[in-house]
């Protein structure tokens, strides 16, 4: 099985964990924009209709962060971001994109993610600033190109 979807806007990745305290006890809780974020990540899987993988599959996630090309970006820059060759070396991190993806399908697209035993990622520019994300067996197609999805 494999499932290819697309999440609009700008990339985001996940924040720490913020604290609190209430009547001398530390309350530890997931600040609202990764909240908010993971439950868009969920609705774009959901309304496409796909099904959970197997609790026992082993699986690959891949994905593509797409950045806004910068508003101030020269001409010349324009053409090699569009082109893959000036890429994006701006937060949020790899990690942190691919930590909010794979918390937020969890208990959606498959049981747990101890099932993910690949990862591909890659951030780039475009036009059309979104998140990319393709999930399927591990050993369909294992040497694809992540450009490919």
């Amino acid at each position: 099985m494999e499932v290819i979807f697309e999440v609009p806007g700008q990339p985001k990745g996940k924040e720490r964990p913020r604290w609190t305290m209430v009547s001398n006890t530390a309350i530890v809780y997931t600040p609202r924009s990764t909240r908010a974020y993971e439950d868009m990540i969920k609705t774009y899987y959901k309304i496409n209709n796909f099904k959970s993988f197997k609790k026992n599959e082993a699986l690959e996630v891949s994905a593509i962060a797409y950045y806004q090309i910068p508003k101030n970006a020269r001409k010349s820059h324009k053409l090699l971001m569009l082109n893959g060759e000036m890429l994006p070396t701006k937060k949020p991190d790899i990690d942190n994109i691919m930590k909010i993806v794979l918390d937020a399908l969890n208990g959606v697209a498959y049981h747990d993610d101890s099932q993910i035993c690949k990862v591909n990622f890659m951030k780039m520019y475009s036009e059309n600033p979104r998140l990319k994300i393709l999930i399927r067996n591990v050993g369909e197609n294992f040497d694809e190109n992540i450009q490919d999805i």
